[in-house]
């Protein structure tokens, strides 16, 4: 059974689209390549069916281009039987497994829009139809397959009047095609139709004569049944014999292609120009083709239904068979996950049991070497700040005094003796005893002050430090002794400013000198460190600060609770 194939009216001057064959070399479908086979035989039906098995396996290797083809192949077999919305649909899904941004896939695209546009104008929606045409010309890359989408294009301009636009493109398309050629005949006679509503005085008749006889040299039965349609046409309002003869001219070559659209469209030409004695049998004909197209279009739809409804039948079957044998599987397998799952969790629990134990007694190990360490560096420091810069404050004295009182300088050493034994039984000593803590602070910071030294003192109130707690004034004071201490060893300073202020919640101490300052790449000692230590635990900042003559300028800033 040949296809019918779409051409309805003066709309159709093309046949439809050549079918298409995969366009890439992945693996082979053999449901596709059958599918083909049986096209090759004219078995539309059962390569329908073969085309959607190939769809089908497609689908199940992810192959969403193999998908695309076969729809389209279902779809122009759809078209070519007269299933118009059933090759809409599938033509929509076709393009529902194409990439818009991929250009490889652009010319399944234009040959899937050309197909809708064809079935747009065969349901007599001319604005769809020219909507697809564009977009068949949008995506094809191929010159050939663009004058045909562009005929098409201008055919349904012409069907929807819009002879300007027509006109324009199949100018063009007759410049540039080869004057002997089927082409040019199609071309040139879609043209003098347009030409023709544009200017009443254009002579149409020998235009479409010349394309008729091109057609004839090339022996182009569709082409030639174009002719006479139009010819036919032509004469029907101003030469009835010649508009009858050339209608069954149609008729007759209609016959040989085989196209029952075509014989039809001659047939109802003949029974409008024929008296009522001549027309029976004219008419008898043209009822009996179109009974037998009604038939076979409303059993090709049928058909189509049935065929897919068939395959999903089978798909549905053969899935559920699937699900049978893949649920004994899932329990056979279930129950090895198990077993190997046991295994591995009682060998997983027994190496976490025996590592968790190993970094346990490490851990442990390291924890007490980390403490012994901490106490360690804590004794040092301690040693450091309350033993050595005691010691050091002492001599300090009995350097730059002369008055230095015995017995009070005996009652500073057994403190620092007491100190010292105190540190050999880890117990903090915080505090001044009984002096004001101001107090004890400028005895301190004074006691640096000698002939060749000034040390001045702003801001150290008692109000000052009664925000702070033990653990607060026993770190700054060690903090402002190691200041002082380093003053001493290194600076050379005629000259200390001390100065305390609030800013709010935050307590700053400013100290400056005029010494030599520090040098462009210093190295901090241990008692720097001690001291930055402190700061960092009372959650201070510590900053030197560049003074334009020389010396040395701190800064030093504590948050204090209220």
């Amino acid at each position: 059974m040949k296809p019918l194939l779409l051409l309805i009216g003066i709309l159709f001057l093309v046949s439809c689209e050549n079918r298409i064959k995969s366009t890439q070399e992945p693996e082979k479908n053999p449901y596709y390549e059958q599918a083909y086979e049986f096209l090759d035989k004219n078995e539309f039906d059962s390569a329908f069916v073969y085309f959607e098995k190939a769809k089908s396996l497609f689908l199940e290797r992810n192959d969403s281009v193999g998908v695309a083809e076969s729809l389209i192949n279902m779809a122009i077999t759809q078209a070519d039987f007269g299933d118009y919305y059933g090759s809409q649909e599938t033509s929509t899904q076709a393009i529902e497994y194409l990439n818009l941004n991929d250009s490889s896939q652009h010319a399944l695209l234009g040959m899937v829009y050309n197909n809708l546009s064809n079935v747009y104008t065969s349901l007599k929606d001319t604005e769809k139809a020219i909507e697809s045409n564009q977009l068949a010309i949008q995506y094809t890359s191929s010159p050939t397959n663009r004058k045909v989408y562009e005929n098409n294009l201008a055919s349904t301009y012409i069907a929807n009047q819009e002879y300007e636009k027509a006109s324009e493109i199949l100018k063009e398309l007759v410049s540039h095609a080869d004057s002997n050629s089927i082409d040019y005949a199609r071309f040139l006679t879609n043209y003098a139709r347009a030409k023709s509503h544009l200017d009443t005085a254009y002579k149409l008749l020998p235009v479409l004569k010349k394309a008729m006889q091109i057609r004839r040299k090339n022996k182009d039965p569709w082409g030639l049944n174009s002719s006479y349609s139009h010819i036919a046409n032509y004469y029907k309002e101003r030469n009835k014999d010649s508009a009858l003869f050339y209608s069954m001219q149609q008729f007759d070559i209609a016959k040989t292609i085989k196209n029952p659209d075509a014989q039809m469209d001659a047939l109802q030409r003949v029974l409008e120009l024929s008296v009522l004695e001549e027309n029976r049998p004219f008419l008898e004909k043209y009822h009996q083709i179109q009974d037998s197209v009604e038939i076979a279009r409303l059993t090709a739809k049928n058909q189509f239904a049935l065929i897919r409804y068939e395959v999903e039948k089978s798909k549905t079957n053969n899935l559920k068979l699937s699900n049978e044998i893949a649920e004994k599987q899932y329990r056979l397998n279930l129950m090895r996950v198990l077993l190997v799952g046991l295994i591995i969790v009682a060998a997983l629990s027994s190496f976490y049991f025996l590592n968790w134990h190993k970094r346990r007694k490490q851990r442990m190990e390291l924890e007490a070497e980390n403490r012994v360490k901490e106490s360690q560096l804590k004794t040092s420091r301690k040693v450091h700040d309350v033993v050595a810069n005691g010691i050091y404050r002492v001599m300090a004295e009995l350097e730059n005094r002369d008055d230095v009182n015995r017995e009070e300088l005996l009652d500073r050493l057994e403190i620092l003796y007491d100190k010292s034994r105190d540190i050999s039984y880890e117990v903090e000593d915080l505090g001044m005893g009984d002096i004001p803590f101001h107090l004890a602070i400028s005895e301190l910071l004074k006691s640096f002050a000698n002939e060749d030294r000034t040390v001045l003192i702003a801001g150290n109130e008692e109000a000052t430090w009664d925000r702070l707690n033990a653990v607060q004034k026993d770190n700054l004071e060690q903090v402002l002794q190691e200041l002082m201490v380093n003053m001493q060893k290194h600076s050379k300073a005629q000259e200390v400013i001390v100065r305390f202020d609030y800013e709010g919640n935050i307590l700053h101490i400013y100290y400056k000198d005029d010494g030599i300052g520090l040098s462009e790449s210093p190295k901090y000692g241990n008692g720097f460190m001690n001291t930055e230590n402190r700061i960092n635990l009372l959650k201070g900042t510590l900053t030197f600060e560049k003074n334009n003559n020389s010396g040395l300028g701190i800064h030093i800033s504590i948050p204090i609770q209220k």
